[in-house]
């Protein structure tokens, strides 16, 4: 993970790490102190001491609302599968493992991830916008880390809670750390600060996607899986909770939070994802903003080789934070105000492909435009292009280093908005990374 030479106003500043990490804490031993049994005076000799023993995270699982007798057959066949074959699957899609700590039933899992890199960004103005800045090489460190724990009541009542949060060495003397999950899991439902439901591609991995902090919401969330392939979603959400910096501006005086439904297809090699949101925008009179996206990823081989292919395509009606990726709106968000109204759309193809088992490559090509009627001009425009492509070399697990181009077009036309320095124009930018993962 690298972040770029950005600068804005910290989300998770210095004097809130220790209370983030408190808070963390906190939440990741809430189900071990939520349902501890009482405390019991010894009435025999004392125990011998027991020694935390390894587990796995299970996040909380619901069975599909209509599922086939096919299905439940084969489920029954897969549970009497011999230990050898069980190890086999484990080997392809490995759990994230923990540790039960002694006199708890709470597994326990603390993950991280530590980055550093050398960036260099290039700049050519538009001829409608400010002189870009000059040409800048930075250095830059990231350390990401997430705690996760899993609880099962005697009923069967499975309870995840995780907390994640990211600190970004200081550009320009400012920082940007942020927190980037904060959630409890019980049964079908999560509750707390997580990842939009209206998003399917991340770019998790390109390095601009961890430039920004990432897009988080306040969410309350419903996940019912309908069949052994089809889940559906249905969320309230509130941008104000997260994470506001890499966000568009959100209006003040809101009523009701916003409205998500989402319908995920995952098969084989697929996945399909298609969603719809409702958002309120305060004013004289009020409206409500509204988006669509729909998108898929397929996985595959060719001559022995991985690869996979992915496409997304969405549209909002003053809905500009649900389109685009991090960094387009971190873009519309430093030259849009709250009330102005906006009808745009986004588009992206994203590929992978796996030339050994150590070395792989990634592409994608995406734009998005939006359109801002403001009084005094004929139409107001942003509209961003964007091309990177990276080579990654993973020699050994939780180990990898690559570098990274990118390439950004952005055309600002807002009459009478003042358009900050380097938005507006052409920026190219290369990046040399490590990463290590624990």
């Amino acid at each position: 993970m690298i972040v770029a030479p950005m600068a804005c106003g910290s989300e998770f500043g210095g004097g809130w790490t220790s209370t983030a990490l408190l808070a963390g804490l906190g939440l990741a031993l809430l189900p071990q102190i939520a349902f501890a049994a009482p405390l019991r005076l010894p009435s025999h000799p004392a125990q011998p001491p027991s020694f935390a023993r390894a587990c796995t995270i299970a996040l909380p699982e619901t069975p599909p609302l209509f599922a086939s007798k096919e299905a439940a057959a084969a489920a029954k066949d897969e549970a009497d599968d011999d230990s050898d074959e069980e190890e086999d699957d484990d080997d392809d899609d490995p759990p994230q493992r923990g540790l039960v700590l002694p006199g708890t039933a709470t597994c326990l899992s603390i993950t991280g991830t530590v980055s550093a890199g050398m960036q260099r960004d290039a700049f050519r103005a538009s001829r409608l916008g400010p002189p870009p800045p000059s040409d800048v090489t930075s250095f830059s460190v990231s350390a990401a880390f997430r705690i996760a724990t899993s609880h099962e009541l005697s009923s069967g009542l499975r309870i995840g809670t995780a907390f994640g949060f990211t600190l970004y060495s200081p550009v320009d003397g400012v920082s940007e750390n942020s927190i980037d999950e904060a959630t409890i899991l019980i049964g079908p439902w999560t509750f707390g600060l997580d990842a939009s439901r209206f998003s399917f591609w991340t770019g998790d991995e390109f390095i601009f996607s961890t430039r920004v902090p990432s897009r988080t919401v306040g969410v309350i969330a419903l996940e019912l899986p309908l069949t052994e392939s089809w889940t559906a979603t249905l969320a309230l959400e509130d941008p104000a909770l997260g994470n506001s910096s890499s966000t568009a501006p959100i209006p003040s005086g809101r009523r009701v939070p916003d409205a998500i439904g989402r319908l995920v297809y995952a098969q084989g090699g697929w996945t399909m994802h298609g969603a719809l949101a409702l958002r309120e925008i305060p004013g004289t009179p009020s409206r409500f903003g509204r988006a669509g996206i729909i998108g898929a990823t397929y996985e595959g081989e060719a001559f022995g080789k991985g690869w996979s292919l992915t496409a997304q395509l969405a549209g909002a009606i003053d809905g500009a934070p649900y389109i685009g990726s991090q960094l387009d709106a971190r873009t519309v968000s430093r030259v849009l105000l709250a009330s102005d109204a906006t009808r745009g759309f986004s588009a992206l193809v994203s590929g992978r492909y796996e030339w050994t088992e150590q070395i792989a490559s990634n592409a994608y090509l995406s734009r998005y435009w939006l359109e801002v009627p403001l009084p005094g001009q004929i139409r107001g425009e942003v509209r961003i292009d964007r091309l990177a492509a990276n080579l990654v070399w993973t020699p050994i697990e939780g180990f990898k280093a690559g570098i990274e181009s990118s390439v950004a077009w952005a055309k600002i036309a807002l009459t009478g908005r003042e358009i900050p320095v380097g938005l507006a124009g052409r920026q190219i930018s290369t990046q040399v990374f490590i990463e290590r993962s624990f």
